[in-house]
């Protein structure tokens, strides 16, 4: 009797031993589907997120749903999966969706993918797939884009000296001032990357900003769109409307003084530069009474480059009106060096007997008077900080810079906090390269390389054309243009960089 109940006892173990390994397989097998499961979530997420990035670029491109679902699902196969259903949607597919479309305007797009991922144990139990599901939302980020435009008198300079078109009082009604009719065209295209959609639907925005005649507010600052007023605020500069861009930058001029020179400079009080033509009257160029005149002997308020004031002006417009959730694009063209400022802080222009008793005007040194060109020293090399009494337009500009691009928590090599804008930077010809002896270094090219490098990271120290020695290279943010044809492969560049954003 005792051996059979051995036996007993022994078949019930048996029967528990093998109840406990299936249970134990079973729970092992769980663990390790789970696994797989985890596993396999992330990597659906993950190419969700390239999806989505993926999809978005496409939008950024005003592409259609289709070409945004094919975008998506050949980076969902990419990265190893062979989705059973892709779904992707934009504020048109989902209207009302309180994050698609909650304002303001942005380029969103969300992608639902889902898979089926194989078991390995689970399928003992009758259960050989486990569905997944992943969305992502990717942003083709939403940019306020300033063009700083320079309209200074050297944009005319493509016609020969004795052309009229040479001219800007005769080139820029029949719009035949070149270069500048080149850098119209190219900031026309450029814009047209930018505005791609119907003004309701566009969640980008540009404004203009020109510069020349820096300490006259008539001559610098933005553009504004039509029917803004004749008071217009900065946040009236933007527009989503291409057509109104477009009429901004056709409506661009070349500066002109408005006057012609007298007869005899020396003995003329005359503001500003003015127009000097030849016996013949033939056109020679713009010239300074106040420099001509020998109680003066002053040149400030004929200088018309004036860089800082056009960085100035870009930075208001996006610390006053700029929107926090877009990215903030600036880029500059110029075909010089900084020559003139804003007015400096104790400038008084409120009629003419003050404007000469605080003369110089802006940031132009007495002891940059001796040699054109003028208010700026010869040595790219050197940076003073205001008020130094040598504190200069090329000072002012790169002040100005990191005004715009220093983030509110600057970096050590920035001078001040700014907006933490993107700048893009171009220099467009031989004026750009010119070296004034017995400096080394173009002082357009250097002015334009520093802005790059701020714009680049807000840091200007880390300068992705460092130790590049020839100013004509492309590097970082810095382009240059030998000729205004040449603007519109430099746009377009720019346009590509513009990357997209995941958002969540």
């Amino acid at each position: 009797m005792l051996d059979r109940k051995r036996g007993a006892y022994s078949g019930q173990m048996l029967v528990i031993i093998a109840a406990a390994l299936i249970g134990l397989l079973a729970f092992t097998g769980l663990a390790v589907d789970l696994g797989r499961y985890l596993i396999a979530m992330g990597k659906l997420r993950q190419a969700a997120d390239s999806a989505s990035l993926a999809a978005a670029a496409q939008f950024r491109e005003n592409r259609t749903l289709a070409e945004m679902t094919d975008a998506a699902r050949s980076m969902v196969v990419a990265n190893g999966f062979t989705p059973t259903d892709l779904e992707v949607n934009t504020c048109d597919t989902k209207p009302g969706d309180p994050y698609l479309c909650n304002p303001p305007r942005s380029k969103k797009v969300e992608v639902v993918v889902s898979a089926d991922m194989p078991t390995a144990f689970l399928q003992l139990v009758g259960i050989d797939t486990i569905h997944l599901k992943a969305v992502s939302v990717g942003e083709a980020a939403s940019m306020d884009v300033v063009l700083v435009i320079d309209t200074s008198e050297s944009m005319t300079y493509d016609a020969s000296p004795g052309d009229p078109m040479r001219d800007p009082s005769q080139c820029n009604p029949v719009h035949r001032c070149h270069p500048f009719e080149e850098v119209r065209a190219a900031a026309a295209n450029f814009t047209s990357r930018i505005l791609n959609l119907p003004p309701d639907k566009e969640q980008d925005r540009v404004a203009v900003v020109t510069f020349a005649d820096g300490w006259r507010k008539q001559d610098t600052g933005p553009h504004f769109p039509p029917g803004s007023g004749s008071n217009p605020t900065l946040d009236k500069a933007w527009t989503y409307n291409y057509d109104d861009a477009h009429s901004i930058l056709n409506s661009l001029e070349v500066y002109d003084p408005g006057w012609e020179c007298p007869q005899d400079l020396g003995d003329s009080d005359a503001l500003g530069p003015c127009r000097r033509y030849d016996t013949n009257g033939s056109y020679i160029g713009l010239d300074c009474p106040l420099y001509r005149n020998p109680d003066y002997h002053d040149p400030s308020t004929c200088t018309t480059t004036a860089i800082g004031g056009g960085l100035f002006w870009a930075g208001q417009l996006l610390a006053t009106s700029g929107r926090e959730n877009a990215l903030w694009i600036v880029v500059l063209l110029t075909d010089g060096a900084a020559n003139s400022t804003l007015p400096a802080p104790d400038d008084d222009l409120r009629d003419h007997a003050h404007q000469l008793a605080s003369l110089p005007i802006g940031f132009c040194p007495p002891s940059t008077f001796a040699s054109s060109p003028f208010c700026r020293d010869n040595s790219v090399a050197t940076r003073h900080v205001y008020p130094d009494p040598d504190y200069d337009a090329d000072d002012y500009a790169r002040d100005m810079a990191d005004y715009l691009a220093c983030s509110a928590n600057p970096a050590p090599g920035c001078s001040t906090a700014g907006q933490g804008a993107a700048i893009f930077s171009i220099g467009l010809g031989n004026l750009v390269l010119k070296v004034k002896p017995p400096d080394t270094k173009p002082a357009g090219g250097a002015l334009l390389r520093y802005v790059a490098a701020v714009g680049d990271d807000g840091d200007p120290t880390t300068d992705p054309c460092a130790g590049i020695s020839d100013y004509r290279q492309w590097c970082g943010n810095y382009y240059f243009s030998p000729t205004g044809s040449g603007l519109d492969r430099v746009f377009e560049d720019i346009a590509s960089r513009l990357f997209t954003r995941l958002t969540h």
